[in-house]
């Protein structure tokens, strides 16, 4: 559950902290007030892409952090990780700097932007409009029908097969080319290994020598600063720290044996005294050392430019030139084998094929059993949605060959009335209908996903009147059994919510700044006043303000 979020410098957020609770929550705010910097903000520490414009002008750098409970699965993939998470709290934040460097923690361990999302992603799901045009999008229906049947071992298996033939064909394929292709392409991988293996790579050589070469190229200014640094601590004649910590300690040396207190003091100045002998002793040596070698520079900057040369052709970074060495290593045995290779390879090809399609018969069968249970589930769902003559169902059919995601062709058929055929989404559905088919769809997924924070930015867009109180009574439902936030311009919503932040933009030394502050009862009446009139908060709307707060505390 998200407990804690603060967004320092996000566009027009220069400072925003929120406490938040279980149940459902809901952010409102005028056009314009910033709700949506506060979902990128929340994007940010979800591993999102970033860049330098979501710094406030002005700043050095955008800051985000949240803090998590968590347990079980998260804490588990935090043990595989590395990362310690005492009593179930897991912080993460994210910075931005001015020039677009993004840096990333996780409890305080710097992690890579996959780690974050892998985590994040245990944690909290942001559903917005655009995951309602994603239903739009055939391809990603049979990811909502994995999640559903909790298919992820059987994909993660199947993928494993799938990569494993592919490989294998792809090795089979090369060595069936004709013989003067197959001579060419001996000679070229010939060449690179030689190359790669010249240049005696060294995983993390590159970062080293770099670090080498600004100690080389600054060793006067660092000569310089060591000298300084040894003599205010030995040589000043007008001030010395070895000599005034001694002085310090001697004095208090003659009281050590008045009291402990003293005795503490004492030993603490003994201590510093040690340490600035050892201090002092180690800028010498490190003074001694510090020679400008012009020779030693221009070979550091001769093998830099071979570590370059390398990278730029082999993937960007010494250890994916590595990486290439072996793979094309490989291929070379292979060519250099070619008719013993063959039949090895086709042997196993066909093998590996067997398996994959074993793999794929046991996907397609339990998304066949999920199927019809997931369509009766949203059908169910789009009742409560205020769609009660909706009709659902998924579509499955078998491909002519196995791909990435299976042997199965997914897609959700709809038809929003009686007597209508069902169609693909894509043909028939309008805004509001997708935004109750997305809704029904998630809050199906939520019993089965284990995130424990659902976000849903303006999912309720294109509704209104009866479907949007249908809507917030979901949303309740939800917030019962998970952390609901929602970001909405309707009242329905907003009524129907535990807890109510309002987001407001005002001036701050003549620079625009967004803010949030949670509601009483006396301001969540004002609040859906201005929602329900558009601006102004006459009595009229008042009354109708307090009218929805009564009727969605007795279950809308």
């Amino acid at each position: 559950m998200l407990r804690y979020l603060d967004i320092q410098n996000v566009a027009v957020i220069d400072s925003l902290h929120v406490t938040l609770e279980r149940g459902m929550t809901v952010l409102t705010g005028e056009t314009g007030a910033g709700k949506s910097m506060v979902i990128d903000a929340v994007n940010m520490i979800l591993g999102a892409r970033t860049n330098k414009a979501l710094v406030r002008y002005g700043t050095d750098r955008a800051f985000v952090q949240a803090f998590f409970e968590a347990e079980g699965a998260v804490l588990e993939k935090l043990t595989e990780y590395g990362i310690e998470a005492e009593d179930g709290e897991v912080c993460i934040s994210r910075e931005i700097t001015a020039d677009g460097r993004s840096v990333a923690r996780i409890n305080g361990v710097l992690a890579p932007l996959n780690v974050l999302r892998d985590i994040s992603g245990m944690l909290v799901n942001i559903h917005g409009q655009q995951d309602s045009q994603a239903l739009l999008n055939p391809a990603r229906h049979v990811e909502f029908l994995d999640g559903f049947a909790g298919n992820s071992a059987l994909m993660e298996g199947y993928k494993a097969a799938y990569d494993a033939a592919r490989e294998t064909r792809k090795r089979l394929d090369a060595l069936n080319m004709d013989e003067q292709e197959r001579f060419r392409r001996v000679d070229l991988l010939r060449y690179q290994t030689e190359e790669l293996e010249q240049a005696a790579l060294v995983p993390g050589e590159r970062e080293e020598l770099e670090e080498r070469r600004a100690v080389i190229a600054n060793s006067g200014k660092i000569a310089e600063a060591v000298e300084q640094a040894y003599g205010l601590i030995y040589e000043n004649d007008a001030f010395s720290a070895y000599d005034a910590v001694s002085g310090a300690a001697n004095a208090l040396g003659g009281i050590a044996g008045f009291g402990e207190e003293f005795a503490e003091l004492h030993r603490k100045l003994t201590d510093v005294q040690y340490a600035l002998s050892d201090a002092a002793h180690e800028l010498r040596s490190c003074g001694d050392r510090m020679e400008f070698d012009p020779r030693i520079l221009e070979d550091l900057e001769e093998r830099l430019d071979v570590l370059h040369k390398i990278e730029r052709k082999y993937g960007g970074s010494v250890e994916a030139a590595l990486e290439y060495y072996e793979k094309a290593s490989a291929e070379l045995l292979d060519l250099d084998d070619c008719e013993n290779q063959t039949a090895a390879l086709a042997e196993e090809l066909q093998r590996r094929e067997k398996a994959l399609e074993l793999a794929a018969d046991k996907l397609s069968k339990s998304r066949q059993k999920a199927a019809g249970a997931l369509a009766e589930g949203i059908r169910a769902a789009l009742l409560d949605l205020d769609m009660p003559k909706a009709a659902f169902s998924v579509d499955i059919k078998r491909k002519d060959a196995c791909g990435p995601n299976g042997r199965d062709s997914v897609e959700f058929l709809f038809s929003a009335n009686p007597g209508e055929p069902q169609k693909p989404l894509a043909q028939i559905a309008s805004g509001g209908e997708l935004s109750r088919v997305m809704l029904a769809l998630k809050s199906i997924l939520a019993d089965t996903d284990g995130v424990d924070t659902l976000i849903f930015d303006e999912i309720d867009t294109g509704v209104s009147g009866r479907a949007a109180w249908k809507i917030a009574r979901k949303m309740q439902e939800l917030g019962k059994a998970k952390q609901v936030l929602c970001v909405s311009h309707q009242p329905q919503l907003a009524a129907a919510a535990g807890h109510h932040f309002l987001i407001e933009k005002t001036e701050k030394n003549g620079r625009t700044v967004t803010g949030v502050r949670g509601l009483d009862a006396a301001g969540r009446e004002a609040e859906l006043a201005r929602m329900i009139d558009g601006g102004a908060v006459t009595e009229t709307a008042r009354s109708h303000a307090r009218e929805m707060l009564i009727n969605a505390r007795s279950g809308i």
